[in-house]
């Protein structure tokens, strides 16, 4: 009981994180710094990046059928022989 009189005294002098006048903003830094760029290598990047989102999901496929061909004849020889 004594040590939870002690810990409800203590709450009142903790300070809050947010009462202390830190901001989001505050601050030197602005954040993410903004570039303009060209509509033309807007989608050079775009083209660039589904370009490499269909590799990586080929990939991925060949990956996985691979996979499943190798334990479905491993399942296939246990099962059989």
């Amino acid at each position: 009981m004594i040590t939870t009189l002690k810990n409800n005294s203590r709450r009142g002098d903790r300070t809050n994180y947010f009462k202390k006048g830190h901001d989001k903003t505050s601050g030197e830094s602005t954040g993410i710094p903004v570039v303009k760029i060209s509509e033309e290598k807007r989608k050079a990047m775009r083209d660039r990046l589904i370009a490499e989102n269909k590799r990586h999901k080929r990939k991925f496929l060949l990956i996985f059928i691979t996979s499943l061909v190798v334990i479905f004849s491993i399942i296939a020889y246990f099962l059989f022989f």
